[in-house]
């Protein structure tokens, strides 16, 4: 007889696919999809970034490879006319190799040090897309390259996504495609040794595990994904701006670290759930938007006190919805 765990996954993969393909159809709103769109892509940058917590590290800087993503790919596009299918993977590819290189002497510092490494490096990468204006557009940005496009498929032929909702469609299939890989990695003997790594780096040494170097892996693989969802947000907006106040500044990543901790850092779904709810906060809160970053703040604070553990710790009919919103099984942490 199957337990309880193992019937929730099914479950979870018909109602959150149902929901997901649904919602944007059944709003029929080009506003409402686009902040749908928004939430897909906070998801992704929020589980990669609770990756980087698994070896027992804290990143602030994740949104400057968010950056890098998002300007390889809208150069890409429009000073070399390629398409989306192939600027997208090399966005990732080009975040990955930069966290790659900066890995080495990153991760040979710990705590407080590398939040400061990583605030200083994503600032001067924003503070390069704000100057470098012969190539990012400078403090006028960048505005007019194309979004994704039509793409070809195997047995569908050509789709248009230029559409709001046929965006979202994509950002959706590959969000999810995201998210599977990186519950695998962290499932896999890989992730089994960054959690041996968090728990006591030493003795992981000790015992012959190559501390320093699974680190890196891990950086790598999360800022790789960074970039993925940068390029995703850059043919979303269609606009990118490198401005204090966009989507590259110092703010960003604070939020994306409070939807892993409101949601739940040590669970997998913990950011998906942290970052639906707070974006649906801030979304229903902008009328008073002078406000936000206190509201935010409040709940964060709240959660902290009464749910350590996050949202997915709430044994309540709320905490087994949102848990059943995840198409994906719950990953259980060593203690």
């Amino acid at each position: 007889m199957q337990n309880k765990s193992s019937l929730i996954s099914p479950v979870g993969w018909a109602l959150g696919g149902v929901l997901a393909i649904a919602f944007p159809l059944a709003l029929s709103s080009i506003y409402w999809t686009s902040v749908l769109t928004n939430i897909l892509i906070y998801i992704l940058m929020a589980v990669s970034l609770r990756t980087i917590y698994l070896v027992g590290e804290f990143s602030l800087g994740h949104v400057g490879f968010m950056c890098i993503g998002a300007y390889t790919s809208a150069l890409l596009t429009m000073k070399a006319s390629l398409p989306f299918a192939l600027t997208l993977p090399v966005a990732g590819l080009l975040a990955g190799l930069t966290a790659f290189s900066l890995g080495y002497p990153f991760m040979r510092v710990k705590g407080i040090y590398f939040v400061i490494l990583t605030v200083v490096t994503s600032e001067s990468f924003r503070q390069l897309a704000l100057n470098w204006k012969s190539l990012t557009g400078g403090i006028d940005g960048l505005i007019g390259f194309p979004g994704a496009g039509t793409l070809s498929f195997v047995g569908i032929g050509q789709v248009d996504f230029g559409g709001p909702n046929e965006y979202y469609y994509l950002t959706l299939s590959i969000v999810c495609v995201s998210l599977y890989i990186l519950n695998r990695i962290e499932k896999s003997r890989l992730g089994f040794t960054w959690l041996a790594i968090r728990e006591t780096d030493k003795m992981a040494g000790a015992v012959g595990i190559n501390v320093l170097r699974y680190k890196v892996v891990n950086f790598s693989i999360a800022c790789f994904f960074a970039g993925i969802g940068g390029a995703l947000l850059a043919h979303s907006e269609q606009a990118l701006s490198a401005m204090e106040g966009a989507s590259f500044g110092i703010m960003t990543t604070i939020y994306l670290l409070v939807y892993m901790v409101v949601g739940g850092k040590r669970r997998f779904e913990g950011p998906i759930v942290g970052a639906v709810v707070l974006t649906l906060v801030s979304e229903f809160t902008r009328p008073v938007e002078e406000y936000q970053p206190m509201i935010i703040g409040a709940i964060a604070v709240a959660i902290v006190i009464l749910l350590p553990d996050g949202l997915v710790a709430l044994h309540t009919p709320f905490g087994r919805f949102a848990g059943l919103l995840v198409p994906i099984r719950p990953t259980k942490d060593r203690p």
